[in-house]
């Protein structure tokens, strides 16, 4: 056992990369329940972001040094638990009656990537100042800071946006865009910002849902802000006209074969690109069969991966057969959804041969499957 000094001299030379700090003595509303501090670079400068969770809020700050609060966290806030990363990783654990174990040392890195830093060098919407449609729907505080609990979604959208960046320059002024099941729209609103308020192009965006007060609560939101290209309307998918131009097609999370119904009509109104983030997929999985496959067959869990894999590998691969140059990515970390892959197609070669749609329809009869993207073709 280890009095506060001892602990300090123990970890007085370690180059701290990230610390926990949970399972405090005291419990309850206003206090803080959970620390992080994470080392961050600012102006070629390390230094270290504390977050502390009190409620459904989390405070931030930014300190030179990180020893004496650890101690001081472990102290006066009470936390029984200290998870530190970096050249040695560790762990420091406090009894009852104040006194330290410094436990599970082992040799660490001293190399860290500085998350916060370059997250918002790279952010096409930033945190600290406030946006509207942001504000209206929930995302944001008055004084432009995200709302803890919809952190994820901000990242999410985020990301999207990054990865639009990527293909920006094969969307032509005045674009028409399709949002294919755009739920609350929290990325519809976000690609015309980033279309019409940052790059200026002055596409129109169309959102679909069959939820008519969404719909209507999203159109004045929109007339609100004075979008007047962006529209939202309750219908379904497969009720888009087949003379109606469509330069890009977007889904996010549209579940299990909506997402094949969107490819389809993408495909069928020959869109310039198509970026798409399937969600739950369970369609494959109720018939798939292979003797090859027994030893991933017989776990649940394991079949149901492999199905939702197969699905979107269908779903790339008749893209491709359609002359789509096609990237199966991932979306975002596996800490923030599991729903982590996009497919990202851009239109370019001719159609290819019917030999390779039949190779793929032979592909699936080895599964025992019919997925929808092939069967639509059919129809």
């Amino acid at each position: 056992m280890e009095n506060i000094d001892s602990v300090k001299n123990i970890i007085k030379n370690w180059k701290i990369n990230k610390v926990i700090l949970s399972n405090p003595v005291k419990k309850g509303d206003g206090l803080i329940f959970r620390s992080t501090i994470e080392r961050v670079e600012i102006k070629g400068t390390d230094r270290f972001r504390i977050s502390d969770f009190v409620d459904k809020k989390v405070l931030h700050r930014i300190e030179d040094c990180v020893n004496d609060i650890i101690i001081d966290k472990m102290c006066n806030n009470g936390f029984k638990n200290c998870d530190i990363s970096g050249n040695i990783n560790a762990v420091i654990l406090k009894n009852k009656k104040d006194m330290f174990t410094v436990t599970g040392i082992k040799k660490g890195t001293d190399e860290y990537i500085s998350k916060q830093h370059n997250r918002e060098k790279n952010r096409i919407i930033k945190e600290g100042e406030k946006i509207g449609w942001m504000y209206e729907l929930g995302l944001m505080s008055e004084d432009g800071h995200i709302i803890p609990n919809k952190a994820k979604k901000f990242k999410q959208i985020n990301r999207f946006l990054e990865m639009t960046d990527d293909i920006e320059k094969y969307i032509p002024e005045n674009a028409h865009i399709l949002d294919m099941g755009c739920g609350k729209s929290y990325l519809t609103f976000a690609m015309y910002y980033y279309f019409n308020i940052i790059k200026r192009k002055n596409v129109t965006i169309k959102g679909l849902d069959l939820k008519k007060d969404v719909v209507e609560h999203c159109n004045k939101l929109a007339e609100k802000f004075g979008f007047d290209k962006l529209r939202f309307y309750c219908m379904d998918i497969a009720d888009t006209k087949d003379d109606e131009k469509i330069d890009m097609m977007i889904t996010l999370h549209a579940c299990d074969t909506a997402t094949d119904y969107a490819l389809y009509h993408a495909i069928r109104h020959g869109c310039k690109v198509i970026m798409s983030v399937p969600c739950c997929q369970h369609e494959l999985n109720k018939t798939i069969e292979n003797d090859e496959l027994d030893i991933i067959m017989k776990h649940g869990i394991l079949k149901e991966r492999f199905a939702a894999l197969l699905t979107d590998a269908f779903r790339a691969e008749m893209l491709e057969i359609f002359g789509y140059k096609t990237d199966v990515m991932e979306f975002i970390d596996m800490e923030h959804t599991p729903k982590n892959l996009l497919i990202r197609a851009i239109q370019g070669n001719k159609k290819s041969s019917d030999e390779n749609l039949e190779k793929l329809k032979a592909l699936s009869k080895k599964y025992n499957v019919e997925p929808s993207i092939i069967k639509l073709f059919e129809s």
